[in-house]
């Protein structure tokens, strides 16, 4: 296997290789293992929440991951034409326990039409050119840490081998190796329902009605995408010693909740799935650290898995290579459990809550239909579109500023030369920036002694708001200074030594 990195990534999956990215972008060097000897080719996931894709835009992957919701779209569409029905109508759209009926305050926040395996496909020629080695067939089945290193014992095809890194990143799933052999508690609540879902083709497709589609027996939604069904029971968990899902058992379950003589004459891929809820007690124990679905296992309803997961990478990566690096503050790495692992806990609570509204019981049925009425208010709406897309939780930052601690939106720029840009085009580098959007001459002299960690960027924005801005690597807001206030030098000169460390003593400041 060669000689250990500074850090491991169990898991090729979207959290780890966009862990292993922003690593390798602040010149860390990584190694990924998956146990897997190829991709998963399960659609686990239809889309990209706006958070997630908002960031990988920001490393340079919006051009490829357009691209990649073209090719969705147009299958969309040739699905629409085939069954002779409107192309919206297939179109799958955001919900909250099955009711369509989310808002988003800001259009430009969106998800991304863009299925989990061809993320990972695009992932990984990113990590690729970040020269990140992913080496496959290979798992973790060992974990002995100390106050210097952690010793991971690998199983690979030609034998197991151990060796020693600073640190071990656990993003190798719900049933995370890592987590349980480093002794990380999970802890929640068991899974009551067994779901199926696959990607088929149905002889009589046209008898199932587009959607969501309750009935006494459980859900049937057909249409998550291209040719994919989904049927959820509410029977109990699914059989942990079953072997893995034929197409025959998903007729079966299909034709018992639909209550209609459905055929699928093909499965591309299928699996199970259930509603467990259950969270790492800590997202770091020593040196070893866990983030996706390793550190928050739940339903996957309101499509809000990868959103947190790629989340949880964007936070944990920069700050763990400030660490390596030798610039990040006293306490900078913890952030990481302490911002990240409330967003678990609310993904956890509304997933329970979305489980209990879909049941097909006499009391679960009024509610929804009460949640159903509660959703015709835009206000509600838009409270549903916050809670699935995680951008109403802003992380605890030292300042005040109602911007402060949530993730920067999207505006264009023109700077002093007139060049028009993005912040996407500001971003790649995976950087803080400070933007100057009044073109102050003490926010730049306060700022100059950080200029070797952060960007300052004075521009001009049509877009009403603050007039200057600290980004952090991950996207979010550190520090704002508000159009109507007055400039605080203290306020800056602390969010700066919080996020960015220490501040560059010049030659003369040295001599003296």
């Amino acid at each position: 296997m060669g000689a250990a990195p500074p850090v491991v990534v169990a898991g090729a999956g979207p959290v780890g290789l966009t862990l292993a990215g922003e690593l390798a972008l602040h010149g860390v060097e990584v190694l990924v293992l998956e146990r897997r000897a190829t991709p998963d080719p399960l659609v686990k996931a239809g889309s990209i929440g706006p958070l997630a894709a908002g960031f990988l835009r920001r490393r340079g992957l919006g051009d490829a991951l357009d691209r990649a919701e073209r090719r969705t779209l147009e299958r969309y569409e040739q699905m629409a034409r085939a069954s002779a029905i409107p192309p919206e109508s297939v179109v799958p759209r955001e919900h909250l326990a099955g009711l369509e009926k989310v808002e988003h305050r800001d259009a430009s926040r969106r998800r991304m039409r863009v299925e989990q395996p061809v993320l990972v496909e695009l992932l990984t020629e990113h990590v690729t050119r970040l020269g990140v080695r992913v080496l496959r067939e290979r798992e973790v089945v060992g974990v002995d840490q100390d106050d210097h290193e952690v010793g991971v014992t690998v199983a690979a095809p030609d034998g197991a081998s151990t060796f020693r890194a600073s640190f071990l990143i656990g993003c190798d799933g719900g049933d995370s190796a890592v987590r349980r052999l480093a002794g990380i508690p999970f802890v929640g609540t068991a899974p009551t329902v067994t779901g199926r879902q696959g990607v088929v083709r149905l002889a009589d497709g046209d008898r199932l009605p587009h959607g969501f589609h309750y009935t006494a027996a459980g859900l049937v939604v057909w249409g998550l995408g291209v040719d994919r069904v989904a049927v959820i029971e509410f029977d109990g968990p699914p059989d942990p010693d079953a072997g893995p899902m034929t197409r025959a058992e998903l007729q079966e379950s299909l034709r018992r909740v639909s209550g209609r003589e459905v055929t699928i004459t093909a499965m591309e891929t299928g699996g199970r799935f259930s509603d467990p809820a259950l969270q790492a007690e800590t997202y770091r124990l020593g040196r070893v650290l866990v983030a996706g679905d390793a550190a928050h296992l739940h339903a996957p309803f309101g499509g809000q898995g990868l959103n947190t997961g790629i989340t949880d990478a964007a936070n944990l990566g920069w700050k763990l290579a400030a660490h390596l690096n030798g610039w990040a503050r006293e306490g900078l790495l913890d952030t990481y459990h302490a911002e990240r692992h409330p967003v678990g806990a609310r993904l956890l609570a509304n997933t329970r809550a979305q489980t209990a509204l879909m049941r097909p019981d006499a009391h679960s049925t009024a509610l929804r239909a009460l949640v159903d009425r509660f959703l015709d208010l835009r206000e509600a709406r838009l409270f549903a579109g916050d809670l699935l897309s995680g951008t109403d939780l802003p992380y605890a930052v030292a300042c005040e500023h109602p911007l402060a601690g949530t993730f920067c939106p999207d505006m264009t720029l023109r700077t002093s030369g007139g060049r028009q840009i993005g912040l996407a085009d500001l971003t790649a580098a995976g950087r803080g920036v400070l933007l100057d959007l009044s073109d102050d001459p003490g926010l730049r002299r306060a700022a100059a002694p950080w200029t070797h960690r952060v960007d300052v960027v004075t521009a001009v924005t049509d877009r009403p708001g603050p007039r200057a801005l600290l980004v952090r690597p991950d996207g979010y807001i550190a520090w704002a200074w508000s159009e109507d206030g007055e400039f605080s030098v203290r306020s800056l000169l602390q969010s700066l030594r919080t996020w960015f460390g220490r501040r560059r003593i010049d030659r003369a400041e040295a001599a003296a």
